[in-house]
């Protein structure tokens, strides 16, 4: 992975050929990567993408796809595009400590999804109790094979709004 951003600007699109629309996963209002307190996420160890100051209780598959990997503690989701996009959902910063109190899979690694199904429900109010930083992460984990990716910081709701585009 990269330690720089590649983020654009969407009046400075480099040439691409296709772009892809990733729906967000959770409601609440969408910041950079820079903003959060992890380490590893600001500096893009886990790709280019977005945090979440996450509202609600589920998380929405964002596309149709496969689950490539689903932690046994529910804390994090990895899932692959059919174009080879992987994708991953952080839940929550160093939730894995929870052990899987207060999530409830859906889904298990392997699965195909469709956009919309329920991969994930959540309680926020026990994330908030154990976890200092409640954010959702959403990483495009092989961004290095992107042209980019545009984000734009503002409200979304789950499987409805586009949370960033990928340029390929």
């Amino acid at each position: 992975m990269s330690l720089f951003s590649c983020l654009i600007e969407e009046g400075q699109l480099p040439e691409h050929k296709r772009q892809i629309d990733i729906l967000s996963p959770v409601s609440g209002s969408v910041t950079r990567l820079d903003d959060l307190p992890s380490l590893l996420f600001r500096q893009r160890m886990f790709g280019e993408g977005a945090a979440i100051n996450v509202s609600g209780y589920q998380v929405i598959c964002p596309f149709d796809g496969e689950i490539t990997e689903f932690e046994p503690t529910a804390h994090r989701i990895r899932l692959k595009h059919k174009t080879g996009l992987h994708i991953q959902i952080q839940c929550g910063m160093k939730s894995e400590k929870m052990r899987g109190d207060g999530f409830r899979r859906k889904v298990i690694e392997g699965d195909t999804v469709k956009q919309g199904d329920v991969l994930l429900e959540f309680d926020i109010r026990k994330m908030k109790l154990s976890l200092e930083h409640t954010q959702f992460v959403v990483t495009v984990l092989n961004s290095e094979k992107t042209k980019g990716l545009i984000v734009k910081p503002r409200r979304v709701s789950s499987g409805e709004d586009v949370l960033f585009t990928v340029l390929i």
